[in-house]
This record gives structure tokens, C-alpha cells and sequence, in this order.
């Protein structure tokens, strides 16, 4: 066999592997993790006016980039140890189009990619010419070509490499990646959904606080789930218009038309809760809103003198109303509503026993955490402590 046959058909096998590999890490990696940011992305850019079909593009996006590599494979005919640079440019595009920057108010923005990705390019373009050049020199025996040969483990690192690039070049902002999965799922309307995205992070901010309310809400267990999730900003966040709440998909329009009316003048969220309610506007969710407003703020007597509006207290209560109540009446020699649970007593009980058996404020929060981190005790401790 000459020496040309046998460097045509010894590469073959591991270059197609070198494909897969990178189809298949290309795809996932867009369809099942950074398919909201993109999303996003398409949202943000058109205005709104058009939808992001996760599937679709994941597909499209993963076929140009593999036309690319083909491209520089076609350019420079790389084989052996250096065909895992013709991945390159391909790997820079993906990791440039992930990067969506987090402060994305203003419209989408790449920050240094701009400058970064051609600047990476043109290296690796370079090195492609450098590398064909010296692989007239490489060694042609079987145990150096084959699909497990010592290319092949060569250009199978080079792209583990890459991947590494991508991994830890990409935008992987926890709270970002967590709001926009929780938005699609509004926009979907699977509202349950959106009880498991982050129900285990201990990470937020008031965008994902505003969102959690929301999206609880529109599940019917806001005031049955609320304090289970890390929550900023007190009643503040509850309103898209309030300071550092900024919604990247979803409509400001249907989210007002849940609660009741919207303004063109923004209101402080408590002004506007009252508002509404005064002028007969609010909806039932609109009630659950104001009553959680006061459980967020701590304002524990206007919280008891107003729920009797809304709510039979001699019927259950959802169970963070059902937390509140008993807290206030441990709190207040002479309550202005009597409430007793049996069975949240004992527990209020064990509450106050684990927060005496700690003498150091972040030891015993820790603790309370642990144990009852899901309930509005907890909530209420840190906050006024």
C-alpha cells in the first residue's frame, strides 16, 4: 500500500469520530443548557417579535458551526495530529454566541468577544498554516493513524480541550440561566414547572424574586410555597417596574392584568397594592400579593388585621399564613387575632429550642436553615437579625 493510500485511510475513522464528538457536544450543549440564553437572545433582538424554537435552532446552529470546520478542513486539508485545529474557529463562534453578557437590560452584548473571537480566529488560522506545512513530516504507520491510534488520542484531547474552553469560557450565571428558564416556562404556561428550576440554590436577586412571586401566583401557591425559596428585597421586588427588577421575556402587560390594572406611572409596590385594593381593581391573586407584601416586609399587624378580609380563619390557611399567624401570636401578650394549630405550635416550639441551643447568629441561622428553611419563621428571623 503507498504511502498515500495509507494516509487517506488511516485518518478517515478518527476524523469521523472527531465529528461526533463535536456534533454531539455542540448540540447538547445548546439544546439542553443554553437554549434560554439564546431564547433570550432572539427575544431581546427582535424586539419580541419573533420565537426562539429551542430544537430548531439547537440544529441550525450546530449544522453552521460544523460547515465552518468543514470550511477550514477543505482550506487546509489537516490530517494526524493537527486535524483538531480545524475546530477551532468553530469552538470560538460557539463560546462568542454563549456569552451573552448577564446586564443584557440595554440589548444584547458579547463584552470582550468582539474582540476576543477574531483575535482567536486569526491564531488559529495561523497555526492551520504552520501545521500544514510540517505534516509532511508526521509518521505514516498504522499504529500512529487508526481510530485508536496516537493521532487520534491527540486530536480526541485537543477537542476535550476545546469543550473545557467552552465550558468554562460561557456565560454560566446561576441566577441568569435559573430567571430565564423560569420566564419560558410563564411564557409556556407550565407554570408548575417552575417549581423545580432553582428550588435548591440559595442564589438570587430581585428579577428572580419578582419572578418566583409571579410565577407561583399564576400556580395558585404563592402563599403556600413563597418562603421555601431564597427570596431579596422585601415587597420591593414584587413589581417588574420597582429598581433592579427587569423582566427579559415576559410581558409587563399580562403581568399587571393578574393582579388587577396597570399605570403608566410606576408605583412603590405597597402604594400600589393599596391602591388597587381601595379602588376595587385587585383581583384574588392581587390579594394573596398584598398579604405576602406585608409577610415580606415583616409588618406582621398589618398582615393579621388584613387577613381576615380575604380569608375564613376558622377554615385551613395556606401554610405560610397558617406559620405567620402563629408566629404573631407568640410574639404579642394581647394579639389582636387569637390563633392556635396544634401541631404548628409544636413545631414553633422546636423552632425556638434549635435557635436557644446556638449562641453564634450564623451558626444558629445555619441550623434554622437546615431544619426549617422552608417555612416563615426562618424568613422572619433573618430578617430581623
Amino acid at each position: 500500500m503507498s504511502e498515500d493510500t495509507l494516509k487517506r485511510h488511516g485518518t478517515r475513522p478518527y476524523q469521523v469520530a472527531c465529528a461526533v464528538l463535536f456534533l454531539v457536544f455542540t448540540f447538547c450543549y445548546l439544546y439542553f443548557y443554553q437554549d434560554n440564553l439564546l431564547a433570550m437572545g432572539q427575544h431581546v433582538l427582535s424586539k419580541g417579535r419573533t420565537h426562539y424554537d429551542h430544537m430548531v435552532g439547537a440544529v441550525l446552529l450546530t449544522l453552521v458551526l460544523w460547515l465552518l470546520q468543514i470550511g477550514c478542513y477543505l482550506l487546509f486539508r489537516l490530517k494526524g495530529r493537527s486535524h483538531a485545529l480545524t475546530y477551532v474557529p468553530s469552538v470560538v463562534c460557539l463560546t462568542a454566541i454563549t456569552s451573552i453578557g448577564s446586564d443584557i437590560v440595554q440589548g444584547v452584548t458579547l463584552g470582550w468577544w468582539w474582540i476576543v473571537a477574531p483575535f482567536l480566529i486569526t491564531i488559529a488560522l495561523v497555526a492551520m498554516c504552520y501545521a500544514r506545512r510540517s505534516q509532511t513530516y508526521e509518521p505514516l504507520e498504522h499504529s500512529w493513524q487508526g481510530l485508536l491510534g496516537r493521532w487520534a488520542w491527540v486530536n480526541y484531547g485537543g477537542l476535550l480541550v476545546q469543550f473545557f474552553f467552552v465550558a468554562l469560557c460561557s456565560n454560566h450565571n446561576q441566577v441568569l440561566h435559573t430567571q430565564l428558564e423560569i420566564e419560558q416556562h410563564v411564557m409556556d404556561g407550565t407554570y408548575r414547572q417552575t417549581l423545580k428550576v432553582g428550588a435548591h440554590s440559595l442564589h438570587t436577586d430581585s428579577t428572580l424574586t419578582c419572578l418566583r412571586i409571579y410565577s407561583l401566583s399564576l400556580a395558585g401557591l404563592l402563599p403556600e410555597r413563597l418562603f421555601e425559596y431564597p427570596l431579596v428585597g422585601n415587597s420591593a421586588a414584587m413589581l417588574p417596574d420597582n429598581p433592579g427588577v427587569n423582566f427579559l421575556m415576559c410581558g409587563k402587560d399580562k403581568f399587571y392584568q393578574h393582579l388587577g390594572a396597570w399605570f403608566r406611572q410606576p408605583m412603590h409596590t405597597m402604594h400600589y397594592l393599596r391602591f388597587i385594593h381601595r379602588h376595587g381593581l385587585a383581583t384574588p391573586a392581587a390579594h394573596d400579593y398584598l398579604l405576602c407584601a406585608y409577610l415580606l416586609d415583616g409588618n406582621l399587624e398589618a398582615f393579621v388585621r388584613t387577613i381576615g378580609k380575604y380569608y375564613d380563619l376558622k377554615r385551613p390557611l395556606p401554610k405560610h399564613y397558617r406559620e405567620a399567624l402563629v408566629l404573631y401570636n407568640h410574639l404579642r401578650s394581647n394579639p389582636y387575632v387569637v390563633y392556635h394549630d396544634s401541631v404548628m405550635d409544636a413545631d414553633f416550639t422546636d423552632f425556638q429550642s434549635l435557635a436557644r441551643q446556638y449562641g453564634r447568629p450564623r451558626q444558629r441561622l445555619s441550623a434554622l436553615r437546615d431544619t426549617y428553611g422552608n417555612t416563615y419563621w426562618t424568613y422572619y428571623y433573618r430578617l430581623r437579625h
